[in-house]
């Protein structure tokens, strides 16, 4: 009996997270399509060297943040609640399986966002490049834009996602031996995963049919991020 109430005082106490990490891809998804909304529609051409983002930030600051996708850092950090809810929710299940995916999604979130968060400097930067007064100057600031601008497709972001994948797919595989998830978010969890490790050992080595399963990698993520939350949604309403 006294174990019985034990476990709905517990389940009551975690309400709360469920609801906040079923919000938290919500939040995410709603933040990607922002993005991609305003790469696919946006009224300035997309820039390819630095000088270009520099004058894109003096023009439209807002736009030229879409553009290096710097809601990433919001939307990654808050993914990383709905993971500390999928711990929670799914530890019973196999805590040293979800041990190790929470320690690969907590290592991979700040990986991916430190970057970003690096490339957010670009803006003082193009400020400066507008008030530079010498050619000295200008060049300076170029080649430090250039070093930053690399930042986005250097390592450590795709090491970040890299890391966060192993979590998803290591939860996803626990998530077959619980009635808290369907079979379905299951085995989308485990098919983004995979696809998306394969598809960063593929870029080692070819680099173009890794883009190739980007799109199918982010439809998948996508997928499991809806399912996930209806699961957090729904563990939150169970009365025990």
């Amino acid at each position: 009996m006294n174990s019985t109430i034990d476990d709905a005082h517990t389940h009551s106490k975690w309400k709360i997270l469920y609801r906040i990490g079923g919000t938290a891809p919500l939040i995410t998804l709603s933040f990607y399509l922002i993005e991609m909304f305003a790469i696919i529609f946006g009224k300035e051409p997309f820039p390819t060297t630095t000088e270009e983002w520099f004058l894109l930030f003096q023009q439209n600051r807002i736009l030229g943040l879409l553009y290096i996708n710097a809601l990433d850092t919001l939307s990654i950090a808050i993914l990383g609640l709905m993971f500390l809810a999928l711990y929670v929710a799914l530890r019973k299940v196999d805590e040293p399986v979800i041990m190790i995916a929470a320690f690969f999604a907590l290592i991979g979130i700040p990986v991916f966002i430190v970057p970003r968060v690096i490339m957010l400097s670009a803006v003082s930067l193009s400020e400066q490049y507008a008030a530079a007064t010498t050619e000295a100057q200008r060049t300076a600031l170029l080649a430090v834009g250039d070093m930053l601008n690399s930042l986005g497709v250097a390592t450590p972001q795709t090491l970040g996602f890299f890391f966060i994948a192993i979590a998803g797919l290591l939860i996803s595989i626990v998530m077959l031996h619980s009635d808290t998830f369907t079979k379905a978010a299951a085995y989308t969890g485990i098919a983004a995963g995979a696809f998306t490790i394969a598809s960063d050992a593929v870029g080692v080595v070819a680099s173009s049919f890794a883009g190739i399963l980007m799109p199918v990698n982010m439809l998948l993520w996508i997928a499991w991020w809806i399912m996930i939350s209806v699961g957090l949604f729904r563990l939150a309403k169970e009365r025990q």
